[in-house]
């Protein structure tokens, strides 16, 4: 079964917002219904639209912590390309031969 682009949005939010080594794990939830995702922290609730305007950034709005009208701005980490092992050329039978004394 294929993952759905809000699931993996998700799963790549809550990469974001937990930075590794910190105390505190969030849980980034989806509301599909009203397109966004919505986390607690740090005493606060941060809303992240499912459609983002600028590719590199998080743009939310952060309620309670400090006023309904706080905008958050939270860089993207970039999609870890994948990791291209370099090619292993195959040894000859010459190689596999022990050398004679």
């Amino acid at each position: 079964m294929a993952i759905s682009k809000s699931e993996l949005l998700r799963e790549t939010l809550g990469r974001d917002l937990n930075p590794a080594g910190a105390k505190e794990m969030v849980q980034v939830v989806d509301d599909p219904v009203r397109k966004v995702f919505t986390v607690n922290k740090d005493g606060a609730v941060w809303v992240f639209g499912h459609s983002q305007s600028d590719a590199a950034y998080w743009n939310g709005v952060k309620h309670y912590g400090s006023g309904p009208t706080s905008r958050v701005r939270i860089r993207r980490t970039p999609a870890a390309a994948a990791i291209k092992l370099p090619k292993t050329r195959k040894s000859s039978r010459r190689a596999a031969e022990p050398i004679a004394p």
